[in-house]
């Protein structure tokens, strides 16, 4: 009996003490510290309670007079045991006031069992160097890490896309444009690895590569070709759009992407090209409003340069630390304005600064120049003598803290880098240096987790914008980890790395849900089956371009105005001219269309394009009526709508009755790149016959007037029969599936 008893005594604690070892700090402690307790027991001094630090090691254990938070091995006389199961409303933590919801059973015990076993502090994984984990070279990097974890949670990939949704899918990520019908035989009749890689390695090779992906990094460089504010007026802009094309055209590396944006004026004799990148951070807004203070807004957008190199390059939400020390991460106020102090000096005074002059075409090779079209760039120059930086007093720019002392530029210590100017007084270009180093862990880690967000729908980390102690963990922390350092190793080459993701299994898998992967892996974190994913607003209208055979493949130059309803501007106040562009520049791309940031082209703002008064790096994706009403009824969509119903009728010549089956095929197959099945095709024929038989009980001689374009369209079939084909293509072009990758 006493054997049996001590038997099972072993079996609990064995157990338990197993339990103990498996608490990981940051996995499971440091979240219900940062919820639960940081914000009034962290990194902020000034907001610091009762002397109280919870973030490190050293403060948690501190010794407050005879008892501590944090008794390494004893959690029941560790303070942040008692105090969170005090009866006392004086006495628990989090204290009642403060609307923080108390720690559950559960999560006390967590603490308990960490306490334990030696209350063992990590270092956040997001500032601990990248490791380079081990993976079976025989197969694709990503694979191997993904397959892994599958087979751990009992799960398997799912079967490979069919060719026809899988060749969409790559010519919307990698170009953002819809492959033709020849394209598509081509893939569906020669569909092995050997045809796929020969696909991406086009696709990345086009001129359209640039565009698509430069549409991203023009969000998180706030692009627009207006000042913002109430008067808005425009800028020029768009050289800054065409450098950006061309040096993803050109497979920049991106350490070298990213030195030249910010710093590319204080480069070696430095090049035109290189100045004009700094236009990165002339995107600011501008105010012209009458009695602003010019100096206010030169803070302002020297704050916002700061807090957009947080975001973009570390995703880390520096503005936070602005007014003072920053309540979940260690970065300082006096840190803040040590960034600061990098941009702090650049000659830019609110709606004046250096400027530089471009032709279209100077920036991009593929493109020639055209001396009728000239812009002054804004960019970035600092002035002979520097400003001197002080902390300001609540982020107050009349209010500098003059008393503890001038700062100088410098980094975040979180993010240690053995600094070779220590001493020295350090320069945009250091920073810039800085960020793409390849010892520091944030930059490649946060640009490869953006990266693939945009072919999965979520990023390894899902809060891709904040990398710090509030943000999600990684779901595959090794893959993380694998690719960051393969990104470093090749050179920093956004191309390799596509290319890396692209022919992965992962990307390559079938999205259709299953009743084990739904159950097991419900908003599929684990990547057993690929996303639907929802197209932005610029790549719907470029599919819907791409598909009518209307689209105009001109790169760069200035933006271009669509058609758009009347009456856009009538409740701005700074009353713009929107004089349609004509001819074969109407038919550009999303991305050139001119972007006011106080009035944006009526489909950008339906499907959820920023405003871009600050950096976006991640759009939201809404699902409205307001989208449908939009494609059904846009001046520019019924227009590409024609264009579509006039492609079919050249491609099919013939009696109307006799082609109306292959016109309708071949309508669908250049909208979604695949043949109907036999319901969709008996629908879309019945509404075909039903809507010209309509228009002709009904002699609806203005409704066919509103559907057909004499200009597109001058064929020898009759007005009606045309008009039920433009019908035919609105519908298609105004499904789900057609907004849908795939």
């Amino acid at each position: 009996m006493n054997l049996y008893r001590l038997s099972i005594f072993l079996i609990i604690t064995s157990s338990s003490l197993l339990r103990s070892e498996e608490i990981e700090f940051n996995r499971d402690i440091r979240p219900l510290l940062t919820d639960k307790c940081f914000s009034c027991h962290g990194p902020d001094e000034r907001a610091r309670k009762a002397k109280l630090r919870l973030d490190t090691y050293e403060g948690a254990t501190k010794d407050l007079g005879g008892y501590a938070a944090i008794i390494p091995g004893d959690p029941e006389n560790s303070e942040l045991v008692l105090r969170s199961i005090h009866e006392s409303s004086d006495e628990i933590m989090p204290p009642p006031k403060s609307k923080i919801p108390g720690l559950t059973s559960k999560e006390i015990s967590k603490i308990k069992n960490w306490i334990k076993s030696g209350a063992k502090y990590q270092q956040h994984w997001a500032f601990a160097p990248i490791k380079n984990p081990k993976y079976h070279s025989k197969h694709n990097l990503i694979d191997s890490f993904i397959e892994k974890r599958l087979k751990k949670e009992g799960l398997t990939f799912s079967n490979e896309a069919d060719p026809n949704t899988l060749i969409r899918r790559v010519y919307l990520d990698l170009i953002g444009l819809l492959p033709t019908p020849a394209e598509i035989n081509y893939f569906v009749e020669n569909n092995s690895n050997t045809a796929y890689e020969n696909i991406v390695s086009k696709l990345l090779d086009s001129q359209h590569y640039g565009e698509r992906w430069g549409r991203h990094w023009l969000d998180q460089a706030r692009y627009a070709d207006s000042h913002g504010y109430t008067s808005d007026s425009e800028r020029q802009m768009w050289p800054f759009r065409d450098w950006v094309i061309s040096a993803l055209n050109d497979d920049m590396g991106f350490n070298q992407f990213t030195i030249e944006q910010i710093a590319g004026d204080l480069l070696p004799n430095p090049s035109k090209k290189q100045i004009a990148a700094t236009a990165f951070h002339r995107n600011t807004l501008i105010s012209q409003e009458g009695g602003s203070d010019p100096e206010q807004f030169r803070v302002e957008a020297t704050m916002d340069r700061v807090n957009t190199t947080g975001a973009v390059w570390l995703g880390l939400s520096l503005g936070c630390a602005q007014c003072h020390d920053h309540k979940f991460d260690p970065i300082s106020q006096k840190e803040y304005y040590q960034m600061y102090a990098f941009y702090n000096s650049a000659e830019d005074k609110n709606n004046t600064g250096p400027t530089i002059p471009i032709i279209e075409g100077e920036l991009i090779d593929s493109v020639k120049n055209n001396d009728n079209n000239k812009a002054n760039l804004m960019v970035m120059r600092d002035r002979r003598d520097p400003r001197e930086t002080y902390l300001l007093s609540r982020g107050d720019f009349t209010n500098p803290d003059k008393d503890s002392g001038q700062l100088s530029p410098n980094y975040i210590s979180a993010i240690t880098i053995n600094d070779e100017k220590e001493g020295k007084k350090k320069t945009r270009l250091d920073l810039a240096k800085w960020l793409v180093d390849p010892k520091n862990p944030l930059t490649p880690r946060v640009t490869v987790n953006r990266i693939w967000m945009r072919y999965f729908g979520k990023g390894i980390v899902e809060t891709e914008e904040d990398f710090g102690t509030t943000g999600s963990l990684p779901s595959h922390p090794q893959l993380l980890d694998a690719l960051s350092s393969y990104f470093i190793k090749s050179g920093w080459s956004m191309k390799k790395l596509h290319k890396l993701i692209v022919t992965s299994k992962t990307y390559r898998q079938s999205s259709k849900v299953t009743p084990v992967s739904i159950k097991t892996d419900p908003a599929n974190r684990l990547l057993s089956r690929q996303s639907r994913i929802r197209l932005d607003a610029e790549i719907i209208r470029d599919a819907a371009l791409s598909a009518s055979g209307l689209l105009s493949k001109k790169i760069g130059g200035p933006g271009i105005r669509p058609p758009q309803p009347r009456g856009i501007y009538a409740f701005t106040q700074n009353k713009k001219n929107w004089n349609t562009t004509t001819g074969e520049d109407r038919y550009r791309r999303g991305m050139y269309i001119v972007f006011f940031r106080s009035a944006p082209y009526p489909l950008f703002g339906t499907f959820d394009v920023p405003d871009f008064q600050t950096s976006c790096t991640r759009r939201p994706r809404s699902n409205t009526p307001l989208q449908a009403l939009n494609i059904a009824n846009d001046p520019a969509f019924i227009e590409f709508s024609q264009g579509l119903a006039s492609r079919v009728i050249k491609s099919v010549p013939g009696n109307a009755v006799q082609t109306l089956d292959q016109r309708i095929k071949l309508a669908f197959e250049l909208a979604l790149s695949r043949r109907p099945n036999e319901k969709e095709f008996s629908t879309l024929k019945n509404y075909a016959l039903s809507f010209e038989r309509n228009l002709a009980n009904n002699n609806e001689e203005d409704m066919v007037n509103s559907f057909i374009n004499e200009s597109q369209d001058r064929s020898s079939i009759s007005r009606r029969d045309r008009a039920a084909l433009v019908a035919i293509s609105r519908a298609i072009i105004n499904t789900d599936n057609f907004i849908t990758r795939e």
